[in-house]
């Protein structure tokens, strides 16, 4: 099962306008967002290192590490999230393990284009 098929017939979901801040780098981080539909840019002290699209979540690495958000995400288009905060992400944890399969390949996958966008400085 894909991310987006967990959260997709949500009804508790947030619609954010394109241009909008979803978060800031440094605040706080109790809960983190499943895309549903739009695209969401993510960056560090202005400097562009990720998109995610449908399918994707951002705010990810803060809840799990419970310390500030480590990037800035703003939406790229107008965009439909599902809010997930810890207690229902540890429950999606614990009963879809694909679930958190998916959470671990995507920080993955974000942690190497960090380490690219460092060591290109």
């Amino acid at each position: 099962m894909t991310t987006i098929n967990l959260f997709n017939n949500d009804k508790d979901f947030v619609i954010v306008p394109a241009g909008q801040v979803i978060f800031e780098k440094g605040g706080i981080a109790d809960h983190m967002y499943a895309v549903i539909e739009g695209e969401v840019e993510i960056s560090i002290d202005g400097k562009l290192f990720d998109t995610t699209s449908a399918g994707g979540i951002v705010g990810e690495m803060a809840l799990i590490s419970s310390s500030p958000r480590s990037a800035t995400a703003i939406a790229k288009t107008e965009c439909k999230l599902v809010t997930v905060d810890q207690k229902r992400f540890n429950f999606l944890v614990q009963q879809t393990p694909n679930f958190a399969i998916n959470v671990m390949r995507i920080m993955v996958e974000r942690i190497r284009k960090l380490d690219a966008v460092v060591l290109s400085l």
